[in-house]
């Protein structure tokens, strides 16, 4: 536990360089790298009270430079084995060649919950509502994200998974989003276990953005680290 813990204080050290989505511009495709961890769970066995956090580091520019780094940490209250809630915290910076850097601070709520599980492996999935303030508008942002997750095992420490997740803008705002359709991430990879409940899960996401001109398509590969907590 000691060694779980000492790793985890070194991720949020390496994700503490802060979180936004850029105002609108024109899109471009580009080839990303994204980093994340993601950690929760019950303080103690049989709690209802939970603790979440999620650090992102997302390289663009045809991965040559950190372009978007999130620090969320959150609390959340286990309704039952299938539903929790959840609220929370989120920094996001975005960084882009010639430009100043843009930051958001985010306010988020979300349910976790499953849907089915069996013989093809088991579905699951996320709602989350964020209200979005960024130093570029006075605007306040609300988003919806919807998510959803498959995962299959192929063996002891090996799974397959995939997951998809919409955002849809619920206003428009002085920082450049729009009502409606704001973009979607489509995830397929593997997940090795480690160790108990540490993975690392790898794999393609295509990640497509609605922008004010043009649609962009964004090749990223993917590496998480989800620890217990």
């Amino acid at each position: 536990m000691l060694i779980r813990f000492y790793v985890f204080l070194n991720l949020v050290g390496l994700f503490a360089a802060g979180s936004v989505v850029a105002p609108a511009v024109s899109a471009q495709d580009d080839t990303q790298g994204w980093t994340a961890l993601f950690v929760n769970g019950a303080p103690v066995d049989d709690s209802k009270a939970l603790l979440w956090f999620d650090g992102h580091a997302r390289f663009s520019e045809d991965v040559s430079r950190l372009g978007v780094s999130i620090i969320r940490p959150g609390v959340g209250y286990r309704v039952n084995d299938g539903l929790a809630l959840w609220g929370g915290y989120a920094r996001v910076v975005s960084r882009a060649t010639g430009r100043d850097n843009i930051t958001e601070n985010r306010i988020w709520q979300q349910a976790t919950f499953g849907i089915a599980s069996g013989t093809l492996g088991t579905l699951t999935g996320r709602t989350r509502l964020e209200q979005r303030f960024l130093n570029t508008g006075d605007d306040t942002g609300w988003r919806v994200r919807q998510f959803f997750r498959w995962l299959k095992p192929v063996g002891d420490r090996w799974s397959v998974t995939a997951w998809n997740e919409t955002f849809v803008h619920l206003n428009d705002t002085d920082f450049g989003a729009e009502a409606g359709f704001d973009q979607n991430r489509f995830f397929v990879g593997l997940r090795w276990r480690a160790f108990d409940a540490f993975s690392l899960e790898g794999g393609y996401l295509l990640n497509t953005i609605n922008g004010p001109a043009s649609t962009a398509n964004n090749n990223n590969f993917s590496i998480s680290i989800i620890a217990p907590l």
